[in-house]
């Protein structure tokens, strides 16, 4: 069965980690940071720049999505916009009345607010 003793005999970098993080808690404890850290962000870092690396839009490409959008994808984006709304004035005002179900519930799409500026009536 493999062991650690595997890695120490096949490798020397290893042996030269393990020789100088024994005596050294502060050695142990940059290379535990750098191990478990560094190494994993960077790696995820570069993953995501390498399979998007296209990651800022400017202000010109949005405005030319928005402007080319299909009319359903304007009314939802309207609708959304409304929801967004009334449920934010909700939480200014504190009503603190059924407001998880609410949220979950404008969360899932289900509500987009009453006539009177509420989400309270509306059936979910």
């Amino acid at each position: 069965a493999p062991s650690m003793s595997y890695i120490w005999e096949k490798s020397s970098t290893w042996r030269w980690i393990v020789r100088g993080t024994r005596g050294s808690p502060l050695a142990m404890t940059v290379f535990t940071g750098v191990t478990m850290f560094a190494v994993p962000i960077g790696v995820g870092t570069l993953v995501m720049h390498g399979t998007n690396p296209e990651t800022e839009m400017d202000e010109a490409k949005i405005a030319k999505l928005r402007r080319d959008a299909g009319l359903d994808t304007k009314i939802m984006q309207d609708v959304n916009k409304r929801r967004l709304g009334v449920l934010l004035e909700e939480v200014q005002r504190g009503d603190k009345q059924d407001d998880q179900a609410r949220w979950i519930a404008a969360l899932d799409g289900r509500t987009s607010g009453t006539t009177s500026g509420t989400s309270k009536g509306v059936r979910m």
